[in-house]
């Protein structure tokens, strides 16, 4: 090991201490079910640390609770940075109230911590919590890695609030702190056994459990969060009260043995509190666990000669509700800060982006939380280096490397930057490290070879690491996993070690992600055939090695090789090929590591062979690998690739949803980051859906695809989602492949602007008869801009719809009224809904629906909410029969130069047009967009349809949030609703003749086959003294010619036209494409950037 490494390390550490920033435990990373007072439950979201948190529900919306234990909705008062507490109490997400649905109308949910700040005002001068005193490694004995250490002796002090009561006496947790192989509630070991094991018995910490002590005041003495700051307001009166009642009963300890360095300061008092944790319960009057010092308030004191001044205190209890001990990924996490052990966490989470941290490898990301906190993960070798613990061992030079777990205490780096002088410049290093799932580390994502980026220069630990913050960063994290599947998300963290579950067996100057320093220079240190053998060690060449020994390569199937029954897969042999015999696969469904002993097949030796494996079973995990036979009968492997075969092509009526995930991914379904940023569909196990959730960098291109779904005559596709927050358009396109569930397979049938129906669950419809008889993959695919809002995928059926009934009689009888319609073949029940038509206008303000979007010339995009002029154009609206009252939007523009003309027209007839405020002359570019306002404009107009019209001369114009208000119709009150057995109902009346008043109803009927209720039926109406009983109203629409085709390569073609009628040519989504009238009974027709089902209408 460098000494001089060593110095530097232990004088950052210091450095660090002085520094003061904030060294606090993350907040549960998952979602916590939390009891209220009358015995329900609520599920939330903790997000934060002890300097800044707040709670949200699912779906983002700010909750605080109230002095009765109830959680209300809190508004953010933007111009005063103050949170104020709404009167509405908060319901789950599936059983709100109307009023609570409301309400959420008016408040904007929090998407990602940025927010948060940017709500909340200017951070607050914070009260940053972390030990003065680091514990000074070069006073304490050092060992031999082959020798143990002498025990070490620390403080822990058991406390009780005056209003609360302990659940475990101090028995309980000397066992948790000091017993060997301590397993209660599934525990992998004590305190003491985590530090033993990590360090290699060089650091054996041993535990003083004196209390239990009843303290003088209540929690919110102690705990309650502080108005301005956030933090907790008096936790240091807790620990001084802790010591001093400590000392009083045990006059004869001498607490100077708890300086363990001699430096006349007590090393760490580490006070355990009853209750539960603010990281865990979100309950502000709860203290969230922490490391600080008494000497920022001036409260540090003398016992025995000593100073006490550094502390740590953390929670009895787990979790929000119950009473569980809690395990000890808390306490060995804040316990390590006093060995000068950092965050690797975003610890602001707001300047610089958001940094993306090592998740569940790490103790100092969210690995605290692994198995309930009862398994934190194992040191990574970088700290155990800058203890002293382990000896890092370079690698730059030709070399054929075994290496064994993290748990037997050896690991290489890779010397990013060799120029600078370690001592006075620090380093920058690629660590390489194999992780492997027992002990410790039995709860990480994978096993494998991890490789992480690790920035240790002195300009890193001067900016970051000295405020604890060495991923504060998004732009340059000085503590990030290159992974191996490409992917650098805490969400697949499954795919980050080597060769692991992507076969990658390469990291390289060219490969992806690549090898490069802080500097942008390649390493030239290529690390290549990375293998894992059954005995869970680790080999791989650096420089090419030096025996060249033979190697093959597994590749993997890719989308294109899996099917029910097979697996395609390749190999290749990158050495050794002249000694080879004979080469081929072996797989297994029980051993990760099959051997030619399993099932296999031999295969003609060649430079790459590919191979499908056949007649497997459905839905079944294979472990699949290459092999070759040399000359003198030894055997090499390939990596071992976990291969999933699909299941069965889905039947309808079938059903899918995202509950159960195999090898990282939600069974049935494929996860497709398309663009690569890291972004993409994750499982929200709350809501037990799959969530998309903004994307800070890119517009999103994320594909959630699907196994083969079979399509029957009236196949149709419904998919249950939501949005929440109506600031926000999310667009979601469905596509279609018959061939492979490669993105470039599939077809577009139908595209989504999401702008409705928000805070609830909805059911969007897709049609998928025109792949009748035809086994296809689908995909949901996610296009929203960046820095939107977050979308929800539930369930997704695949049925045979139904055809829509028809109402033929509705008519007054005696004591109600009868109600007939003609019946419907497969279905199992109907379901009628019954309403008073009013008078009262409804009045409808929502996004502009892209469906009434029409007449489109020029360049320009659509969307719900939506339009973006490219060139001279014009897009007019449909017709709003009953009157345009209201137009809003977001006017923006792109572009480095020129005047670009924008106007809004209005026309009551579609004929005669007339200006709607003024003419736009956009000369600058504005991406935030000015708000446009022509309510105002349009007030008694009575205008049918509006028109948008730009002259372009340079600038590219959006119009965002592109709100309409009009007057559809009359308000339909309901009045009742509910399944019905037959083809009949009869409505009785509430009150002898209450429906011959002369009030107007209507019903509509839908039929069900006990999956859902598909479309509704033409309302039908009566109305006493108005029209004869026994008489039927119902919309008419003009009868269309209507016809679906294909669109390949732009070209549709059109077969039974009627010649000198006009054709409209529309998109799945409604979108008008084309309009012409044919000279002949049959055409062919080019759509220009368009490819899918084009849907054909003449009258």
């Amino acid at each position: 090991m460098h000494k001089s490494l060593v110095r530097l390390f232990l004088t950052a550490s210091l450095m660090l201490a002085s520094a003061g920033s904030a060294w606090a435990i993350k907040a549960n990373p998952r979602p916590v079910a939390v009891r209220l007072p009358d015995g329900s439950t609520l599920t939330v979201r903790i997000h934060g640390d002890e300097n800044f948190n707040y709670v949200t529900t699912l779906d983002g919306f700010l909750v605080q609770r109230d002095r009765e234990g109830y959680f209300r909705y809190v508004r953010v008062d933007e111009k005063n940075a103050r949170r104020v507490m709404t009167a509405q109490r908060v319901h789950p997400n599936d059983r709100r109230t109307a009023s609570e649905k409301e309400l959420l109308k008016t408040l904007q949910p929090i998407n990602r911590m940025a927010d948060a700040f940017r709500l909340f005002g200017p951070r607050p001068e914070l009260k940053l919590k972390a030990p003065e005193q680091i514990l000074n490694t070069k006073k304490m004995r050092r060992v031999r890695a082959s020798s143990v250490a002498d025990e070490s002796n620390y403080l822990v002090i058991i406390v009780e609030y005056a209003d609360g009561k302990l659940n475990f006496n101090t028995l309980d947790f000397e066992r948790w702190l000091n017993e060997p192989n301590y397993s209660v509630n599934g525990g992998t070991g004590s305190v003491k056994d985590y530090y033993r094991d990590n360090s290699m018995s060089q650091f054996i910490p041993h535990f003083t459990v004196l209390g239990p002590y009843k303290l003088d005041h209540e929690e919110t003495y102690y705990a309650a969060n502080n108005p301005e700051t956030g933090s907790d307001d008096n936790p240091e009166a807790m620990v001084i009260e802790a010591v001093q009642k400590a000392k009083a009963e045990h006059p004869e300890i001498n607490f100077a043995k708890f300086d363990n360095d001699g430096d006349g300061f007590m090393d760490n008092v580490n006070v355990i509190y009853s209750g539960y944790s603010e990281a865990s319960s979100g309950n502000p009057v709860n203290m969230w666990p922490h490391s600080y010092n008494l000497n920022a308030t001036n409260r540090a004191f003398q016992v025995d000669g000593i100073t006490v001044n550094n502390y740590a205190v953390s929670a009895e209890l787990v979790g929000a509700d119950g009473a569980e001990m809690d395990g000890i990924g808390t306490f060995v996490h804040e316990f390590g800060h006093v060995l000068g052990f950092c965050d690797t966490y975003d610890t602001d989470s707001y300047n610089g982006g958001i940094g993306v941290d090592p998740g569940d490898f790490s103790l100092y990301a969210s690995g605290s939380y692994n198995n309930n906190s009862r398994t934190p993960p194992y040191l990574m070798a970088f700290e155990r280096q800058q203890m002293g613990w382990l000896d890092l061992t370079p690698v730059n030079k030709a070399e054929d490397v075994t290496l064994l777990p993290i748990n037997q205490n050896e690991a290489r780096y890779i010397d990013a930057q060799p120029e600078r002088d370690l001592y006075t410049q620090g380093g920058d290093w690629f660590v390489l490290e194999n992780r492997q799932k027992t002990g410790w580390d039995a709860y990480i994502p994978a096993h494998g070879l991890l490789v992480y980026h690790y920035d240790f220069t002195t300009e890193s630990i001067q900016k970051y690491w000295n405020v604890n913050g060495p991923n504060n960063n998004a732009n340059h994290r000085c503590l990030y996993i290159v992974p191996a599947d490409g992917v650098d998300d805490a969400l697949t963290r499954k795919g980050d070690t080597y060769p692991g579950i992507t076969g990658t067996t390469d990291f390289t100057d060219e490969t992806h992600p690549e090898a490069l320093s802080w500097t942008g220079n390649k390493l030239r240190t290529p690390i290549t055939r990375i293998t894992e053998d059954e005995n869970g060690l680790i080999h791989f060449c650096v420089k090419g090695g030096v025996e060249n020994t033979p190697f093959i390569q597994t590749l993997p199937p890719g989308s294109v090789g899996v099917t029910a029954e097979s697996i395609e897969v390749g190999a290749q042999i990158v050495s050794g090929a002249d000694a080879v015999k004979e080469m081929g696969f072996c797989w297994s469904t029980t051993k990760e590591f099959p051997t030619c002993d399993d099932e296999h097949v031999a295969l003609e030796k060649a430079a790459s062979v590919n191979y499908k494996l056949t007649n497997l079973q459905p839905a079944t995990r294979y472990y699949v690998r290459a092999y070759m036979t040399l000359g003198d009968g030894a055997v090499v492997y390939g990596a071992s690739l976990p291969v999933r075969t699909e299941h069965e092509p889905l039947q309808a009526p079938g059903v899918l949803d995202f509950m159960t995930w195999v090898d990282g991914e939600p069974d049935r379904w494929k996860v497709i980051d398309r663009n690569g940023d890291g972004t993409t569909w994750i499982y929200d196990e709350a809501t037990r859906g799959m969530l998309y959730q903004f994307d800070y960098w890119n517009n999103a291109d994320d594909w959630l695809v699907s196994e083969k779904m079979h399509i029957p005559q009236r196949g149709t596709l419904y998919f249950v989602r939501g949005v929440t927050d109506p600031n926000y358009v999310e667009r979601l396109e469905v596509y279609v492949s018959t061939t492979t569930r490669r993105p470039e397979d599939f077809h577009l049938v139908k595209s989504v602007s999401i702008a409705d129906h928000f805070n609830e669950q909805y059911v969007e419809e897709v049609d998928l008869s025109d792949f009748a008889g035809k086994d296809v993959y689908v995909a949901l695919a996610v296009k929203s801009e960046k820095l939107q809002g977050m979308l929800w995928i539930w369930q997704v059926m695949l049925t045979n719809r139904l055809e829509t009934p028809e109402i033929v009689q509705f008519t007054a009888v005696e004591g109600g009224l009868y109600s007939e319609w003609t019946s419907v073949d497969n279905a199992s029940k109907y379901f009628l809904d019954f309403y008073e038509v009013t008078n009262t206008p409804k009045e409808v303000v929502e996004f502009l629906p892209e469906k009434r979007m029409e007449n489109l010339s020029g360049e320009v995009e659509t969307g719900t909410g939506f339009l973006r002029f490219i060139s001279s154009s014009e897009v007019e609206t449909s017709t709003f029969a009953d009157g345009i009252t209201d137009l809003k939007f977001l006017l923006c523009s792109a572009g480095p130069r020129g005047t670009t003309t924008f106007s809004v027209e209005g026309s009551v007839d579609g004929t005669v047009w007339e200006r709607v405020g003024e003419l736009y002359r956009i000369s600058v570019s504005d991406a935030e967009g000015s708000l446009i306002d022509l309510k105002r404009n349009l007030a008694d107009k009575r205008y049918t349809r509006l028109r948008f019209k730009t002259e372009y001369g340079g600038r590219v114009l959006t119009l965002r949030n592109l709100t309409i208000g009009y007057t559809d119709g009359t308000v339909w009150n309901p009045l009742a609703q509910g399944g019905v057995d037959g083809t009949s109902m009869f409505i009785g009346e509430q009150t002898p003749g209450e429906f011959l008043s002369g009030k107007k109803y209507a019903i509509q009927v839908y039929a069900g086959d006990g999956y859902l209720f598909y479309d509704a039926s033409a309302p039908a109406f009566y109305q006493h003294g108005v029209q004869g009983i026994g008489e039927i109203q119902r919309d008419q629409q003009p009868t269309q010619r209507m016809a679906r085709t294909l669109c390949k390569d732009g070209w549709v073609r059109l077969i039974g036209l009627t010649p000198n009628k006009p054709v409209s040519l529309y998109a799945t989504d409604g979108r008008l494409l084309k309009r012409f009238v044919p000279t002949s009974t049959e055409t062919a027709v080019y759509l220009e950037g368009y490819r899918g089902i084009v849907i054909g209408r003449q009258p």
